[in-house]
């Protein structure tokens, strides 16, 4: 029986050289697949109904309806320094900042005293909140100093809002600290149960800047056309179907 050479297998025939990728990239190579997945391809290009920058999301957040609240880690951090600073007492140069100080608590106790005439509970209440508040702003500015301290690198300048910020921590600070000895001499004469700080109290006051803040955020930042024209897309949906329905 006679066989042809083409029914002979010859493994020389074979390609053995073993494929490379090309070492150009074709410009098609960029462009993204829409083919395989249409419809996913049509709902990622679709743009955001809200857009805000990254630094928005260390503090703030959106709840499920879009709309902008504080981001409870950041009041922990907060709270976390708040703890820390509390029992501390300023940090004088001098003898004479010393005294000045202590005159300066004394200033405020007359004069509170003489507010305790009538009615002390009120006036010892409205002077506790003053005090919450005071810490709860301390602590905060405090809180927010501390981070973007951490994040300069040694080649880099303090920008001028920080050295701001820094002179306002300093004197918020004093301030806390002032009404907090202011109180602490006046004590029972208020006529409340306790004159301490109370935590949760300080944290609610937190909670509340944060919030504000978190709103005027987002009225500076929020970036809402995709929402807005999401918004405008279904009227016109919903007008159409009325004009069909009355047609």
């Amino acid at each position: 029986m006679a066989y042809s050479s083409d029914d002979l297998f010859d493994p020389a025939d074979m390609e053995t050289v073993e494929p490379l990728p090309p070492k150009h990239t074709e410009e098609n190579a960029f462009i993204p697949d829409t083919n395989a997945d249409p419809e996913g391809a049509e709902v990622r290009a679709t743009p955001p109904a809200i857009s805000l920058p990254d630094f928005f999301y260390k503090r703030f957040h959106l709840d499920d309806d879009g709309k902008p609240m504080y981001n409870p880690a950041a009041v922990e951090l907060i709270m976390g320094v708040f703890d820390a600073k509390k029992d501390t007492d300023l940090i004088f140069n001098s003898e004479n900042d010393q005294e000045y100080y202590d005159e300066q608590v004394t200033t405020i106790v007359d004069g509170v005293m003489q507010l305790l005439e009538v009615d002390p509970q009120s006036t010892g209440i409205n002077f506790l909140g003053l005090c919450t508040r005071t810490w709860a702003e301390f602590a905060s500015i405090a809180q927010e100093y501390q981070a973007e301290i951490e994040r300069l690198t040694a080649n880099l300048e303090l920008p001028e809002w920080l050295v701001a910020r820094e002179d306002k921590m300093m004197q918020l600070g004093r301030k806390a600290r002032l009404l907090r000895d202011a109180i602490a001499r006046v004590d029972n004469k208020f006529g409340l149960k306790s004159t301490s700080l109370d935590r949760k109290r300080v944290q609610t006051e937190v909670e509340r800047r944060l919030q504000r803040l978190a709103e005027w955020s987002f009225s500076q930042h929020a970036d809402t056309s995709g929402k807005v024209a999401a918004k405008m897309n279904q009227a016109t949906v919903q007008h159409c179907e009325s004009v069909f329905a009355n047609a």
